[in-house]
């Protein structure tokens, strides 16, 4: 049904906005495995962390950008916050907005501007007040406390108990409910997409000021398969966005000056990269089965198999990469953008993404590109084993 394509969509721009700032920063970052705050401890400007527990109790005059496993942040912040973990808790007073995805997200707090939230169980409590907008998705969406605008809202289950100053609009599956509890009042329309009007319940006391409207969806036999494959493909390439990501700010943090040789080989003789890449990407795995044919060269064969795999990974980074300084060399002129990795990272990691998801001739990009990066490998690969030699 639509309707999950639009939870999965906005789950998306959710987690797009979340994984942007997060991955700027994060090369310049050490991961510790706890951040603690202090109740009386005052942070001046932004802070940017990552670790297993994410503990802000102090004050912070800037922007928040977290990731970990569990974060709670219970003092004021004057900025935005910006988290992503499996659970993520805020009680402090956000002078911006909220941005979180995580598996469990709880917010009991006054948020002067927008909340973006996605995870499997959203809850805003009832001593929460929205400045501006809602944008949530998930399984579970529970909003308690008063919006001054509007509220979008895609999920299995969705519940409002306190009053929204204009809007809402709100999706659920075939089996989810849209609940307006007897607190609930909508100064604006109700714009709701369901299977039936059922799953629709005003309890009394509940009031909607202006239109409520049903929009019509299609009948679960006949979308159910395109929704699940819908839904999965896109969480597929929110996947993939987050891996290229993380594993390109690996790849610069650990071996920059390689990557730059590779980059310039890449861009020197792009034919002979091409070629290389082909022949590795054929020939490669033909040896490696002819290895393992042998009691002596299993072993051998054995360990070319993860590399070959890693090497093709590793490509598609390279080949993002280059794809982003490219395009930013054209855009910018600024020595500062062109001087980083990081922005021509992110900047081709979401080129490549969306530029490979093409139907009918995405698959062959990816292929061009991959060989073009794992040919450059190959070439630099040799040329460090001369200089062994």
């Amino acid at each position: 049904m639509r309707n999950l394509k639009k939870s999965a969509l906005i789950s998306l721009v959710g987690l797009f906005l979340i994984a942007l700032p997060l991955a700027v920063w994060a090369a310049d970052q050490q991961f510790g495995q706890s951040v603690y705050v202090a109740e009386d401890e005052i942070v001046e400007g932004n802070l940017i962390k990552a670790g297993n527990v994410i503990d802000i109790s102090g004050a912070v005059n800037g922007d928040v950008i977290v990731a970990g496993n569990s974060i709670n942040i219970s003092g004021p912040v004057a900025g935005d916050v910006i988290a992503a973990g499996n659970i993520v808790r805020i009680s402090g007073p956000v002078a911006g907005s909220v941005r979180v995805a995580a598996s469990s997200v709880e917010i009991n707090a006054e948020v002067s501007h927008n909340i973006w939230a996605v995870g499997s169980s959203v809850f805003i409590s009832e001593n929460s007040k929205v400045g501006w907008d809602v944008y949530a998705a998930g399984a579970n969406v529970e909003i308690k406390g008063p919006v001054k605008g509007n509220v979008w809202a895609s999920g299995a289950s969705i519940s409002i108990a306190n009053e929204v100053a204009k809007d809402v609009v709100v999706s659920v599956d075939t089996e989810g409910e849209i609940i307006l509890s007897p607190k609930a009042k909508v100064s604006g329309n109700l714009i709701y997409k369901a299977a039936s009007e059922k799953q629709l319940v005003l309890r009394q006391g509940a009031e909607v000021a202006g239109e409520i409207t049903k929009k019509t969806v299609a009948t679960p036999a006949k979308f159910h398969l395109s929704n699940v494959l819908g839904a999965a493909y896109i969480f597929v390439k929110v996947i993939s966005l987050f891996s290229l990501l993380v594993i390109g700010l690996v790849l610069i943090a650990l071996v920059p000056k390689i990557i730059l040789n590779v980059k310039e080989e890449m861009m020197k003789r792009p034919g002979p990269s091409l070629g290389w890449g082909l022949v590795y990407l054929i020939v490669t795995p033909i040896v490696a089965g002819l290895l393992m044919i042998t009691i002596i060269g299993l072993p051998l064969g054995l360990m070319i198999i993860p590399l070959y795999i890693i090497a093709l990974y590793v490509s598609k980074v390279i080949a993002a990469l280059v794809i982003g300084s490219l395009l930013l060399d054209r855009l910018t002129k600024s020595n500062k953008a062109k001087g980083s990795l990081i922005w021509p990272l992110i900047l081709g990691v979401l080129i490549f993404v969306i530029v490979t998801s093409i139907p009918v001739i995405g698959w062959a990009i990816k292929l061009i590109l991959v060989l073009w990066a794992l040919g450059a490998v190959v070439q630099i690969k040799k040329d460090i084993l001369k200089e062994f030699r």
